[in-house]
């Protein structure tokens, strides 16, 4: 009777144990969150006559944020994203449509941001604010490889081939592969569970480069008409002649862009934001 007085004990104090402990789990403040997103990008330069974003869902990011006072938040991210844009687009007898250039980039971004929340803390995570607006701004570096497409022979065969056009310099520009971005962003936080949030951002980045989509000056002088390079520097020969006068001034010396404005770029981002355990001490008070 003694041992099985001492066994039922103990199973009490080991179940007590366990209330407690999943209810500090349940109940103490979480600081940290992971955050998944992914949606649509929208280039902005040269190669987007139409000025529309792209459909499909050509951007991921993950990224962990921190609560670090009352209205503030800071967030690390890294993320991959798609850009594309076609003259051949633009509309018919255009300079651009004249201009003929395209080009698909697949970049990498990391970024470090500040969250200002509109509405102070509501308290512990699980009594958070069911809409949370916020915005944010930050710094970061994006990669850049611009690629297209061109129709050569080989092996007696005409085949489409993949160009790096960095590679290239179609402009007699040596361009970095990575480039400085500054990030802003507003969006909305949207408690589904007391541990879930559904979120969406409307990213945007200007970037200290005009070459994300390699066009920015003007048509270089190029000795050998005939080769790669030159082929994927001026492309207007492969386009039917519809304006005389946006042919005639695709021309050495002319511009090919506008290196007054550099590129940018929109994300229109859905988001998952999880909470995670920990986090307390000095550091993250809220005030």
């Amino acid at each position: 009777m003694n041992k099985l007085i001492l066994t039922l004990g103990l199973i009490l104090c080991f179940l007590k144990i366990k209330s407690q402990s999943f209810l500090t789990w349940k109940l103490n403040d979480r600081y940290f969150s992971v955050v998944l997103g992914s949606g649509q990008t929208k280039y902005i330069g040269e190669l987007n006559a139409e000025g529309k974003r792209q459909t499909d869902f050509s951007h991921g990011s993950l990224a962990i944020e921190a609560r670090l006072w009352s209205h503030i938040s800071t967030r690390i991210s890294a993320g991959f994203y798609q850009l594309r844009g076609d003259d051949d687009n633009a509309a018919e007898g255009s300079y651009e449509k004249e201009r003929n250039l395209s080009f698909t980039s697949n970049n990498w971004e990391f970024n470090l941001q500040g969250i200002y929340f509109i509405r102070s803390y509501a308290g512990n995570y699980d009594q958070r604010w069911k809409f949370d607006p916020y915005i944010s701004f930050g710094f970061g570096v994006t990669t850049l490889d611009p690629f297209t497409y061109l129709q050569i022979q080989e092996n007696g065969e005409e085949i489409n081939a993949k160009f790096s056009l960095r590679d290239y310099q179609t402009e007699n520009v040596a361009y970095d592969p990575f480039a400085f971005i500054i990030p802003a962003s507003m969006g909305i936080k949207m408690k589904i569970t007391p541990f879930i949030n559904f979120n969406f951002e409307l990213a945007y980045r200007y970037t200290f480069t005009d070459y994300l989509d390699d066009v920015s000056g003007i048509f270089p002088s190029i000795t050998d008409d005939s080769s790669i390079r030159a082929k994927l520097s001026n492309r207007r020969r492969e386009q039917y002649l519809e304006n005389e006068d946006a042919w005639k001034s695709l021309d050495v010396g002319f511009d090919r862009g506008n290196s007054n404005n550099n590129d940018q770029y929109l994300f229109f981002s859905f988001q998952i934001e999880a909470f995670l355990t920990g986090g307390k001490g000095k550091m993250f008070k809220k005030f």
